[in-house]
């Protein structure tokens, strides 16, 4: 597989101590976690933009996916106002040029929400249109669009394996395929070989972490199980760790640590 942290634990560091610590580590690549102060999507100065691509050159390091901060407030390209959703367009519109500038061949986008008291059909067909923009976009780009589904607390559209491959059907891109995230999955109750059965060679991309977003073997999901059935089926794609819990603020580089001591001893990855 081919593997990249991210930098969501980093937020409240430069990003420079984030790419210190990648080129000091067996990876070369990240997943670029999109926020500020690192990097705001939203409105963000050219300069630093050109700051960031010469640091990233300067470590010899690659973006292997862009994760921009979503299915929060101000973005979500599912709702049913419309102000909102073309908003949301227009940010996943400067997140597919950025990762096109950065050299970032995918962009990680999850499914926003409709409102819950309002019919499911209503969002799924938001999200459909959207993604579908979004797609042909990205067809001119060259970026491929990462989509996740989200738990039944967050959304009212993907929820499922199931949901990811019927909504990648619909749209019908060759710029739109699924991933899976090990939190997510387990909280719908589903497997590794749920995902494969549903999406067979649309699953292109894993987050690999333990429950609550944690580094593997912080919690109790039968990580080397997750893994193991990831190779059982001949996955070879990429896969980034997610690790937002905030336990991990206070000592970053420690997660990055661990997260390579967990893959030494479980996984023949890093030989």
């Amino acid at each position: 597989m081919k593997l990249a942290p991210m930098n969501y634990h980093y937020m409240r560091y430069p990003i420079g101590k984030f790419l210190d610590k990648v080129e000091r580590s067996p990876f070369d690549s990240i997943d670029l976690y999109c926020s500020a102060p690192q990097l705001n999507l939203f409105d963000y100065p050219l300069g630093r933009l050109l700051e960031l691509a010469r640091e990233l050159r300067r470590r010899h390091l690659s973006v292997m996916a862009m994760t921009p901060e979503h299915c929060v407030y101000p973005v979500n390209f599912c709702t049913q106002d419309l102000l909102t959703r073309e908003s949301s367009l227009r940010y996943y519109q400067r997140a597919v040029d950025t990762a096109e500038f950065l050299g970032c061949p995918n962009v990680q986008i999850s499914t926003g929400f409709g409102y819950f008291d309002a019919p499911r059909e209503e969002a799924w067909k938001y999200c459909r249109e959207s993604v579908g923009q979004l797609a042909l976009y990205c067809e001119r780009k060259g970026v491929t669009l990462l989509l996740e589904e989200l738990k039944v607390t967050t959304t009212n559209v993907l929820v499922t394996s199931g949901d990811l491959a019927k909504m990648i059907r619909e749209i019908g891109s060759p710029a739109v395929v699924g991933m899976v995230d090990m939190d997510q999955m387990t909280y719908a109750g589903e497997t590794v070989d749920d995902y494969f059965a549903n999406l067979g060679g649309r699953l292109r991309h894993v987050h690999f972490n333990d429950r609550g977003h944690t580094v593997p073997g912080d919690a109790d999901f039968p990580m080397k199980q997750y893994y193991d059935r990831l190779k059982a089926h001949g996955y070879d794609g990429t896969c980034s760790f997610e690790i937002c819990d905030r336990r991990y603020y206070c000592d970053p580089d420690k997660a990055i640590d661990d997260i390579v001591a967990w893959l030494k001893a479980n996984t023949n990855e890093l030989d």
